[in-house]
């Protein structure tokens, strides 16, 4: 299998005021026994029996640099998976060129309403989504990992059993293409080239009104008659004759008046009114006609000045419309950015590397022996020290992510299938008889008092009691 590149503690803090980052096996080992005193109430030799094996193992995960200052981890063994929308789908974006009807201007603006409302409805754009092997959920990575992968170094010690990886690095490469895809511009670059070919179109259309405007006939008679519905009426020339014909009829009407010749003259008058009816008739008829011309000339100025508000208003709505397409751009822009940014605080952390890099996280794995010669394996993953208070009865941390890493670390330890390839590396790797382990441990625990983590009567049960049992030889 490839070697480790790197190691991260296992011991880390996340108070600034606290512990550095531990790469001390002695100091390692004493926090695990502290863990395991405080997990059996204190009681460790009597629940477990006598310690027989110490070994280290490290659990692989790789290092995948994502910028110039920042990487991502994949668990190697593939025991996570998550699924991440990685970036828009760009065949599902919508096109100005299927939405816009350029038929005329009403069905411009709502066919470019209708285009923006989906340009505004980003945030629903279809997602591709993959299952990304490896990856640690955003809780369990910001409260747990990204706390042993701040500060890591070479591997230190001589002896440590080397869990290999179940997924190789080609496979990363498969995995890290996809999560790259979260940085793709396409999106981007189909929201610019639609808020470019909108403004165009806008202001073609704007400019294509504000002429008409501009060349808009405003004087009502004159557009009638551009239109050749101007038709001034004519008083019909057969007035002229009845009213020739009525001067003649008042000269016998006074004629038959000096004869004194009533009937006559009753006749000739009654002639003469009848005429004049039909004069009334034709002028009223007349005034009829001019009536209809200036109602016709106030309804073409309507029409002018309805045509010009319609005009002015499509030119408002298309500005508008203008105006949403570059806010609805520049908030997909900013959602896209915030997308990347979140990828990056939730997923990576501050690692400059210029390749993958395989890293172990390291595992204690402690044999004991019971008296009925039975073995138990405990196995210990890193561990997060409390910030020192008095409230803290426990000064091991247990964030999101660590109970569900160690638990699942702890199943693979100890499956059955793998007890002889553990085992075996149990044995091989054994720390247990290191030169002046004992004491070194003793300081250790001596360290976590001092620091605040212990009180003098916890400090004295595990260095007097437990430890004089748990490290003494055969």
């Amino acid at each position: 299998m490839k070697s480790f590149d790197y190691v991260c503690p296992f011991v880390q803090s996340t108070s600034s005021s606290s512990i550095k980052a531990s790469f001390d096996f002695a100091f390692d080992l004493t926090a695990a026994i502290i863990k395991l005193f405080f997990e059996t109430k204190g009681k460790i030799e009597k629940k477990l029996g006598d310690l027989t094996n110490i070994a280290v193992a490290y659990w692989p995960f790789y290092i995948v640099p994502i910028n110039n200052n920042n990487s991502y981890i994949i668990e190697a063994k593939n025991s996570y998976e998550q699924k991440v929308k990685t970036r828009v789908d760009s065949s599902k974006l919508p096109s100005l060129l299927q939405d816009v009807d350029e038929a005329d201007v009403d069905r411009l603006v709502k066919s470019l309403e209708k285009h923006v409302s989906k340009v505004e409805s980003h945030h629903k754009f279809n997602m591709e989504e993959k299952s990304i092997s490896g990856f640690i959920p955003p809780d369990a990575f910001l409260n747990y990992f990204i706390h042993l992968f701040k500060r890591v170094q070479e591997p230190y010690l001589d002896s440590f059993y080397p869990v290999s990886p179940e997924l190789s690095e080609s496979a990363v490469q498969f995995i890290h293409d996809d999560l790259l895809n979260i940085f793709d511009d396409t999106a981007l670059e189909w929201a610019r080239d639609d808020l470019a070919e909108f403004e165009k179109l806008c202001n073609k259309w704007i400019g294509k009104i504000e002429t008409l405007i501009e060349n808009q006939e405003s004087d009502p008679i004159e557009s009638l008659k551009k239109k050749g519905q101007w038709n001034f009426p004519i008083l019909v020339e057969g007035i002229d004759a009845t009213a020739a014909s009525m001067k003649e009829m008042f000269s016998k009407i006074r004629g038959m008046a000096k004869q004194e010749n009533l009937k006559e003259t009753i006749i000739l008058t009654d002639r003469s009114i009848n005429s004049t009816d039909d004069i009334k008739k034709t002028l009223e008829d007349y005034r009829d006609a001019l009536d209809q011309l200036e109602r016709q000339i106030r309804h073409e100025a309507d029409e002018i000045e309805a045509q010009r508000k319609a005009w002015e208003d499509a030119i408002a709505d298309l500005r508008d419309l203008l105006e949403r397409e570059r806010n609805a751009v520049q908030d997909f822009e900013e959602s896209e950015k915030l997308r990347r940014s979140k990828f990056i605080s939730e997923h990576t952390f501050a690692f400059k590397t210029s390749k993958v890099v395989l890293c172990g996280v390291p595992v204690f794995l402690l044999n004991f022996m019971d008296k009925k010669g039975r073995m138990t394996t405990e196995v210990r993953t890193p561990v997060i020290l409390e910030e020192v208070s008095l409230f803290h009865k426990n000064p091991f941390k247990e964030p999101k992510g660590f109970s569900e890493f160690e638990k699942l670390v702890s199943n693979w330890m100890l499956k059955s299938q793998n007890e002889y390839e553990v085992q075996s590396n149990i044995k091989s790797q054994d720390l247990f008889s290191l030169p002046n382990l004992s004491i070194e441990v003793s300081k250790g625990i001596d360290e976590f008092r001092d620091m605040g983590y212990l009180d003098k009567k916890k400090h004295s049960k595990i260095r007097d009691d437990e430890l004089h049992h748990l490290l003494k030889k055969g």
